[in-house]
């Protein structure tokens, strides 16, 4: 009978021995510069790479004109601006965004109904009420998020227990390879 060879150039069903080996080369590893090294490369890859804005959806519909903008979302029809920057009230040029908004709401002035899908630089808390915007008062709901994409849609339970999950993981690794 012939044996099935791993596709793979590295046995995948040794990799476990191979993380909890003591040996580095010919040299001995001790378990706490192991320990280290995992936690310095884990510390690199979560590692925040320069200054960055929040990334948000960008669209705005009067009276329902677009209704890609409009709730049920169609985020496929939108424009995502990536690292949104906006200007910043007395200063010059544009300054990454810190959180995502959508406002749905009428205006008081016209009477049109607006809904406003953008980034901001400033908290605008959740609230709902009579609030100014662009200029304009609004009586309506303004919903802030802080992470990428979170204007879209109502946020999903399982990416966010995926985020809970995969640092969990790690560190069970870790305090088994330690």
């Amino acid at each position: 009978m012939r044996s099935r060879r791993n596709k793979y150039w590295f046995p995948l069903d040794s990799l476990p021995q191979f993380l909890s080996r003591p040996r580095y080369g010919k040299m001995a590893m001790p378990k706490g510069v192991r320990c280290q090294l995992v936690l310095l490369l884990f510390h690199f890859l979560t590692l925040e790479k320069g200054v960055r804005g929040i990334s948000c959806y960008v669209c705005s519909s009067k009276n329902g004109s677009d209704v890609n903008c409009e709730d049920p979302y169609h985020p496929a029809h939108s424009v995502f601006s990536q690292d949104c920057k906006v200007p910043k009230e007395g200063h010059i040029g544009q300054f990454p965004a810190n959180y995502c908004v959508k406002i749905i709401g009428t205006s008081v002035r016209t009477s049109e109904s607006l809904m406003i899908r953008t980034c901001v630089l400033e908290n605008m808390d959740s609230q709902c009420g009579v609030f100014k915007f662009g200029g304009e008062q609004l009586t309506g709901c303004i919903l802030t998020c802080t992470y990428d994409g979170c204007n879209a849609a109502p946020p999903s339970a399982i990416s966010h227990l995926s985020l809970l999950l995969l640092p969990l993981a790690l560190l069970f690794t870790v305090y088994r390879l330690c």
